[in-house]
């Protein structure tokens, strides 16, 4: 699986909003769990809502996303405080999506 997927725009309230979770937790070890209890899966929803098309055709749904990302939690922290671009970013989370782990998360029923 090769998806070509586009850069969307930058959310910066979602980055705001994970950055006063993450700096009013000071926890450095911030886990998936408490990113979408905090704030309901905004940034996923936002890669979801640009990326669904794309995804649902090499067999992606919205669980399967959820899945990907959540092996990149650390790099939602990077990009929420400054320390990763949004371009940085976004290019992990495709190669992720590109990948062979990518690829069989996509096909597990």
């Amino acid at each position: 699986m090769n998806l070509n997927l586009s850069t969307p725009r930058e959310p910066r309230e979602v980055k705001e909003k994970i950055r006063f979770f993450h700096q009013k937790y000071k926890d450095p070890g911030i886990d998936w769990a408490s990113l979408n209890v905090w704030y309901g899966n905004q940034l996923p929803k936002y890669l979801w809502h640009e990326w669904n098309n794309d995804l649902k055709k090499v067999g992606f749904n919205w669980q399967r996303f959820l899945k990907i990302l959540k092996y990149r939690t650390d790099q939602i922290i990077l990009w929420s405080n400054d320390s990763m671009s949004w371009e940085a970013f976004v290019k992990e989370i495709i190669k992720l999506i590109n990948s062979p782990l990518g690829e069989n998360i996509a096909k597990r029923h």
